[in-house]
């Protein structure tokens, strides 16, 4: 028998009912996500082909610094990891000294306890039977007989025990060894290539900078770099509408923390919003002194919408804070988060750098209300 349309609808609407709410929206919220990826990823690969197609040298430095980037990336793990093994190394030592003196101290003790055991052998207890009269007298000697006993095994229990795990830290000592010095010959390898890598990036830049012969060639550069840096803020700007984000885990909306924001780094301001840059350009946001590997922390919570490199941008972060507003993040040496992930306010989302062609480590910071750059100094808080 065939059911109507009606009755089957009727009946889908009944199961979706009863679907359990939580499941529904973390289906939801991975269908969106998975969007935004596809979105962002399209993007990238735009970019991606324009630069190549465009100008050598800029594709050239967009590779050095990436590689530089994923060098760095490399040996601040690889420190990490010497550093947590160096603890353990000094931590297992620690127990190995104090498992030595204690077992020093059982030495004779047990010894001695062994050799008066071996010499009673098992008919310790039939001699104290076949030496005493009085039932009492005898009830009370097999009873500090036994405690002997326990005590007895029990030191001797203990000091194997001891031993036991004497060598099982002396057997990871030597693991933890092998890896450290695994960990610094890696470590030193990657140092080598990011050192080769750096003066590749040197000579890039400097043929780029040489290809720029007048300020004329320099203005229209960053012009370039400024429209694609505007396009691809209104294609994510696109994308952002239709997926309608969740509000940030924070709760607070970001226009509610004007004057009040954290800062993304403690640095100097270089060049501060609405300032010359070149010619007519002047500047978005704010050039903030940085050091290199400087920890760049998130203004509020978010969600990272674009984490990539970009012409003239270097790597880049782009948070979404909903309501309009996102926050830029550009020049970083090492990006920490990915398109998709939740940040919250002050949480560490990249490490400041010098890609996208800067002469030395610096923070490019903006704010974004509905597409138009914000004065920072509007939004953010004392220092």
């Amino acid at each position: 028998m065939k059911l109507s349309s009606a009755v089957i609808s009727t009946a889908l609407s009944c199961v979706l009912l009863l679907l359990p709410v939580d499941s529904i929206a973390a289906k939801d919220e991975r269908a969106k996500l998975a969007d935004l990826k596809s979105a962002i990823s399209s993007l990238e690969k735009q970019l991606d082909r324009r630069d190549k197609e465009k100008n050598q040298l800029v594709a050239t430095l967009k590779k050095v610094e990436v590689e530089a980037a994923d060098a760095s990336k490399k040996i601040r793990q690889l420190t990490t990891q010497i550093n947590r093994s160096t603890k353990t190394m000094a931590d297992l030592d620690t127990q190995q000294q104090g498992l030595k003196a204690e077992i020093k101290k059982q030495n004779s003790a047990v010894s001695e306890q062994l050799a008066a055991a071996y010499k009673m052998g098992e008919q310790e207890s039939i001699k104290l039977l076949l030496n005493q009269e009085d039932p009492q007298q005898l009830a009370r000697l097999l009873k500090y007989y036994n405690y002997v006993l326990d005590a007895r095994n029990e030191k001797i229990a203990q000091y194997l025990t001891d031993v036991g795990k004497l060598s099982t830290v002396q057997g990871e000592m030597i693991k933890q060894k092998r890896s450290l010095a695994s960990a610094k010959a890696q470590l030193e390898k990657d140092q080598q290539q990011l050192l080769a890598t750096s003066k590749r990036r040197q000579t890039a830049l400097k043929q780029l900078n040489a290809s720029l012969q007048n300020d004329k060639s320099k203005l229209n550069k960053l012009l370039k770099e400024r429209g694609e840096l505007e396009e691809l803020l209104k294609n994510v700007r696109g994308v952002v509408k239709k997926m309608a984000l969740a509000t940030p885990p924070g709760g607070q909306s970001f226009a509610s923390q004007k004057g009040m924001l954290r800062w993304p780094l403690k640095g100097k301001v270089a060049h501060s919003f609405g300032s010359q840059r070149s010619g007519s350009l002047r500047w978005d946001g704010w050039l903030i002194g940085a050091s290199i590997g400087e920890p760049v922390a998130a203004v509020h919570d978010g969600q990272v919408i674009f984490s990539n490199y970009m012409r003239g941008f270097g790597l880049l972060i782009i948070l979404n804070h909903g309501d309009g507003y996102m926050t830029l993040y550009a020049h970083n040496e090492e990006l920490l988060k990915d398109t998709g992930d939740w940040v919250l306010s002050n949480e560490t989302i990249a490490r400041a750098g010098d890609t996208g062609g800067l002469d030395n480590p610096a923070l490019y910071f903006e704010i974004r209300k509905k597409g138009q750059p914000a004065d920072p100094k509007k939004w953010l808080g004392k220092r």
